[in-house]
């Protein structure tokens, strides 16, 4: 019985373990996923602002390319926000026609970048630098042709900071969690495996003693007693069946 006892509590304590994980893991990558889209929703409030400066000097009648003032826009437009590390504007091919930083103007951006921007169900995309996140926008003229592609490049160490902060605590509640249930459960556990116990008990000694016509177990209070008494009367039955077909075969013989 013993055994059975630890079997159980084994099991529950396992299946506790796996359900408190994968909830835990769920939680953290639900708050990293949130965080993300939070922070970089923060930072298209910058590039809307540029989108809609491009697409009003469009609709002056400036070419995509001769958009003079932009990249002091851009810059302004970067220095409102701490998490953003860099802005381009580059064309389909890739290559980078305004930017926060002289040194890029002329270079191709990551392929990856282009093929998100252009695969794009909406006017927003998404894309990786080293070390930063980069969140884009399709940029559009009046007849809602995309002209070029903006791509805001902001902290990942920012998102990353807080995703950790979150998995510790995370972690913590978890531990807590599992410790509570495996002082619990064991003990919820003992209470329903002994009255368990009984019944398997009552069996064992019903089965001992059903070919004993003379011996009568006393009710013990088991769910089991009314199937072993049941049980009981049709072996009675059928012994009395029995004696009965003997008592005839000894008589025709």
């Amino acid at each position: 019985m013993g055994t059975i006892r630890v079997r159980f509590i084994t099991v529950a304590l396992v299946v506790s373990f796996f359900a408190i994980g994968m909830a835990a893991f769920l939680n953290y990558f639900k708050y990293k996923s949130t965080i993300g889209g939070i922070v970089k929703s923060r930072v298209l409030v910058v590039g809307r602002s540029i989108e809609n400066s491009v697409q009003a000097s469009l609709a002056l009648g400036l070419q995509f390319t001769e958009l003079a003032t932009l990249p002091s826009q851009m810059r302004r437009e970067m220095s409102s926000d701490r998490l953003i590390r860099g802005i381009d504007v580059f064309d389909d091919t890739g290559r980078i026609l305004y930017s926060t930083e002289a040194a890029r103007l002329g270079q191709h951006v990551e392929r990856a970048w282009t093929e998100a921007a252009a695969s794009a169900k909406s006017t927003e995309w998404t894309g990786q630098a080293p070390g930063a996140y980069v969140a884009g926008i399709s940029l559009k003229n009046n007849f809602d042709l995309t002209v070029g592609y903006l791509a805001l490049r902001y902290s990942r160490g920012y998102v990353d900071r807080a995703a950790a902060a979150a998995a510790r605590q995370i972690t913590i509640a978890a531990l807590g969690a599992f410790a509570g249930i495996a002082l619990v459960a064991p003990l919820a556990l003992i209470v329903v495996i002994r009255r368990f116990e009984r019944d398997l008990q009552t069996l064992e000694n019903a089965a001992v003693h059903l070919e004993d016509r003379a011996a009568q177990p006393p009710l013990t209070g088991s769910a089991f007693d009314t199937i072993i008494g049941h049980l009981r009367a049709s072996l009675r039955d059928a012994n009395a069946a029995l004696d009965d077909v003997r008592a005839k075969l000894d008589s025709a013989g």
